[in-house]
C-alpha cells in the first residue's frame, strides 16, 4: 500500500480534531498485514494513530471498533480514543481507524530497563488488566467479527476443530505426517485439560508487551494503555495467558509471579494446559507466517513444536 501522506492525514483530523495542526506522518512499528502510522501535531496531546487495513479487511474495521466498546462498556477505559475512520470507500480507498494516541511507551521497548520490583508490579498490572478483560462472558467458543463464528459448545470442540484446520494446512504444505500425527496424539492425551475451563469469555488473544503501554512516574511504570484487539475471540481463558507466557515471559519467573499475582490466581494445572494451548498457537503462527511468505518463520516453529511435544 501507499504511505499515509500528510495531506490525507490532515483531512482525517480535520473532522475528528477541529484545529489540529499536523506536522508529519510517521510509520510505526509493528502491523504485519496492516500498516499503522502516527500523526504527529503540533499539540503532542492531539496526536493520533491510523491502523489502516487491507481492501476486503473492512469486517477487521468493524470487528476492532466493536471490541473496544465492548472493552468501554465493562469499565475497561485503558483504551485509545476512537476518532473516526472509514471503509474501501472512503479517503484512502481503503478500510481505516483513527484513534488517539495513548501516552507513554509499550511494555516491549522498556522491560529490559526495568529493575525486578518493577518488572514485577508492571506485570502485576498486566494480570489485573487481562482479568477484567476475563470477566466479560461470552455465549460461546469461537472466532469473534462482529459476532462469534461457527460458535462451538466446548473448550474441547473449539480448540480440537482449531487444530484440525491449522494443522491440515501444515500437512497438505510440509507433507509432515510425522509431526501432524504426534501433534494430534498429544492434543487427544489431554483432552481433559480443556474441561477445566469455567465457560467462555472475551480473549484479547494478542496480549503480550508490545500491545501494553505504559508511562513512567515518579512511583515507577503505570499501564496507560491496551491496544490491537484485531484477534479477539470468545474461549478459554488460558488461551489468553498462555500466549502471554509464551510471547513475553519464556522462563522468567519475575513477570510470571507478577502476573499470577494481578491476574488474581494461580489457575490449576497452568503447565500443562499452557503447553496444550501453546502447541495448538504454534501452528496457527505457523499457517499466519505461510500465508504472508514469510518462509524463515517456519522451520523454527515446527522444531518448537517438535521439542514441546518431546517435553511431554
Amino acid at each position: 500500500m501507499a504511505e499515509l501522506t500528510r495531506e490525507q492525514a490532515a483531512e482525517m483530523m480535520r473532522e475528528a480534531v477541529p484545529g489540529a495542526r499536523v506536522l508529519a506522518v510517521e510509520r510505526m512499528d509493528g502491523g504485519i498485514e496492516t500498516g499503522a502510522y502516527e500523526i504527529v501535531c503540533a499539540d503532542p496531546l492531539q496526536n493520533a494513530v491510523v491502523k489502516v487495513y487491507g481492501k476486503d479487511d473492512g469486517w477487521k474495521l468493524l470487528k476492532e471498533i466493536g471490541v473496544y466498546r465492548l472493552l468501554r462498556e465493562n469499565a475497561i477505559e485503558l483504551l485509545p480514543k476512537l476518532l473516526g475512520g472509514a471503509g474501501p470507500n472512503g479517503l484512502l480507498g481503503l478500510p481505516y481507524l483513527l484513534m488517539g494516541k495513548l501516552p507513554g511507551t509499550t511494555v516491549a521497548a522498556i522491560t529490559d530497563t526495568l529493575p525486578e520490583p518493577e518488572l514485577k508490579d508492571v506485570y502485576r498490572q498486566m494480570g489485573a488488566l487481562l482479568a477484567q478483560i476475563h470477566t466479560i462472558g461470552q455465549e460461546a467458543y469461537g472466532y469473534l467479527t462482529t459476532e462469534i463464528l461457527d460458535p462451538q459448545p466446548t473448550n474441547q470442540a473449539q480448540m480440537q476443530a482449531t487444530l484440525k484446520r491449522v494443522s491440515q494446512s501444515f500437512l497438505d504444505t510440509t507433507g509432515d505426517r510425522e509431526l501432524y500425527e504426534a501433534a494430534h496424539k498429544y492434543v487427544s492425551e489431554r483432552a481433559e485439560l480443556f474441561s477445566l475451563c469455567r465457560g467462555p469469555v472475551l480473549l484479547h488473544n494478542d496480549f503480550h508487551e508490545g500491545n501494553v503501554i505504559v508511562t513512567q512516574t515518579p512511583d515507577g511504570p503505570v499501564l496507560s494503555g491496551l491496544i490491537d484487539v484485531e484477534n479477539a475471540m470468545a474461549g478459554d481463558p488460558i488461551a489468553d495467558l498462555s500466549k502471554t507466557h509464551s510471547y513475553s515471559i519464556g522462563d522468567n519467573r519475575t513477570k510470571l509471579d507478577g502476573l499470577f499475582e494481578g491476574y488474581g490466581e494461580v489457575p490449576v494445572e497452568w503447565e500443562r494446559r499452557f503447553r496444550l494451548f501453546q502447541l495448538i498457537h504454534s501452528f496457527e503462527l505457523w499457517d499466519f507466517f505461510c500465508g504472508i511468505g514469510a518462509q524463515d518463520k517456519l522451520d523454527p516453529i515446527a522444531e518448537e513444536i517438535r521439542v514441546l511435544i518431546a517435553a511431554g
